[in-house]
């Protein structure tokens, strides 16, 4: 029997749900799959036999822990303005887990007609793609936002009440099925519910309640996570710079520059408790 090569969309009780050739196919993984620790996850490409089994795993460009999905193009983080007020502690942290998964983080702050802060253009002058929404306009969200997702692999993440659900009811206007998503992402925190890949306004949507708070493996040298730090540590007088206490930093010398001083401030909170857990 010849295999094929496919995208996993959902897992359920040992079988996969598998799209091919736009089709679905329900398979088995095989014995050696089950057992084994590294099992299929949404997002996986696979190697699987129609009316068969799922027999291999393809290599993975990134995956996450929790929610337990792989080969993500992008994460969009939704970051409230006000109401609740902005946080930048929060927003860091996000970027740091995100890059550190090989993940590009794009930041989405809402309710733009609240307030009259800003900090939209902060983010893009480090580097970060960003928007700003008014979510009471969803033809706005739909027009500024589309773009973004055709060919590729998305996940929602953010804090609570930022407008994840009415920011993905807007896009949804273009296919059905996130209908049912978005009212999912309103039930109660602890429900439990099949982490799944759904159409999405010309790419996919991972749906899973596990998106509110991201786990990944972390990289050797979490120090230079941030994209941007591992660019300017090319420049740190030490391979294995940290910059926290080194001299001749080059992330240090560039706080001003291309780094704002909250941004370090917060890189050094974060590296600060991961050290602590660790040890």
């Amino acid at each position: 029997m010849i295999n094929k090569i496919g995208l996993v969309l959902r897992s359920i009780s040992g079988f996969y749900d598998i799209e091919y050739e736009g089709k679905e196919y329900r398979v088995r993984g095989t014995g050696n799959l089950r057992r084994n620790e590294n099992s299929p996850k949404v997002g996986d490409r696979v190697e699987f036999q129609i009316n068969g089994s799922l027999t291999k795993i393809l290599p993975r460009k990134n995956s996450l822990i929790r929610p337990k999905v792989s080969n993500i193009d992008q994460a969009i983080i939704i970051t409230s303005l006000k109401e609740p007020d902005f946080s930048h502690g929060l927003l860091n942290k996000n970027l740091f887990i995100i890059e550190q998964a090989g993940i590009k983080a794009i930041i989405v702050f809402t309710k733009k007609d609240k307030t009259n802060f800003s900090i939209m253009e902060t983010y893009k002058w480090m580097g970060f793609e960003s928007y700003e929404i008014t979510n009471d306009n969803p033809q706005e969200v739909y027009e500024n936002l589309k773009h973004l997702f055709k060919n590729k692999i998305t996940v929602f993440t953010g804090q609570t009440g930022a407008g994840k659900t009415t920011t993905i009811n807007s896009l949804a206007k273009t296919d059905y099925k996130t209908q049912e998503i978005s009212k999912s992402l309103g039930r109660g925190k602890h429900t439990t519910r099949v982490v799944q890949m759904i159409d999405f306004v010309g790419g996919k949507l991972i749906d899973s309640p596990g998106f509110s708070s991201l786990e990944v493996h972390e990289t050797k040298n979490m120090f230079n996570s941030f994209n941007l730090f591992k660019e300017l540590s090319l420049n740190c007088k030490y391979r294995n710079c940290k910059h926290i206490n080194e001299n001749s930093c080059n992330v240090k010398n560039n706080i001003g520059i291309k780094i704002t001083k909250q941004f370090y401030i917060d890189y050094i909170s974060i590296i600060n408790n991961k050290i602590e857990k660790r040890y």
